[in-house]
């Protein structure tokens, strides 16, 4: 039995995830109001969400950050899920990664319209690299792979944020194992 061991560096105390959610409650609400993202100011989050923009700047350096932190967040989240898999499979690792996906339905929409999808495409390609080398999957090109995985994994999260009807999670996991390779297997293909 198989099971995933992902070191979860994140600590965040009460006082600073309260924070964390006034600010992404008012960075939420100017995007779903339809506010353009090159408008939005730390001064105008900082009084929509009652934070004090010194605070804001003790945690974030900028907007964008905002975003980043709150991926760092989900994918803290989808770590704690998969170290707690009885055993770790293509199956078992799909379903916890499509509940994630499900829990932050506006995340992949908010890195589009932030345009900071360069920021947080890297923290999806590490944490593909950490569960490959904790399940000690062994390939010629891993980085290559964690890679193609990484963005693979934000775009299918994209869709799935913005298909409307919001799918079940049986119909996204049947759509996760039609396009997310199963790299867990050996290679299908003749080696030449």
């Amino acid at each position: 039995m198989t099971k995933i061991i992902i070191a979860n560096n994140l600590h965040i105390d009460h006082r600073t995830h309260q924070t964390q959610i006034k600010l992404m409650t008012a960075l939420t609400a100017a995007f779903q109001a339809g506010q353009p993202f090159t408008t939005i100011t730390v001064k105008q989050l900082c009084l929509d969400a009652h934070v004090g923009r010194a605070t804001f700047y003790r945690h974030h350096q900028d907007v964008e950050d905002l975003i980043t932190v709150e991926y760092l967040i989900a994918l803290r989240r989808l770590s704690d899920d998969l170290n707690d898999l009885p055993s770790a499979t293509y199956a078992t690792i799909a379903g916890a990664t499509i509940t994630t996906m499900q829990q932050y339905p506006l995340l992949p929409m908010l890195v589009t319209w932030a345009n900071c999808r360069d920021r947080v495409i890297p923290l999806e390609v590490g944490l593909v690299q950490q569960v490959l080398t904790s399940l000690d999957v062994q390939h010629g090109h891993p980085r290559f792979i964690a890679t193609y995985l990484g963005h693979a994994l934000h775009q299918f999260a994209d869709q799935l944020a913005n298909q409307q009807p919001s799918l079940s999670h049986l119909a996204a996991f049947r759509l996760f194992v039609q396009l997310i390779p199963n790299v867990l297997q050996g290679p299908t293909v003749p080696a030449t």
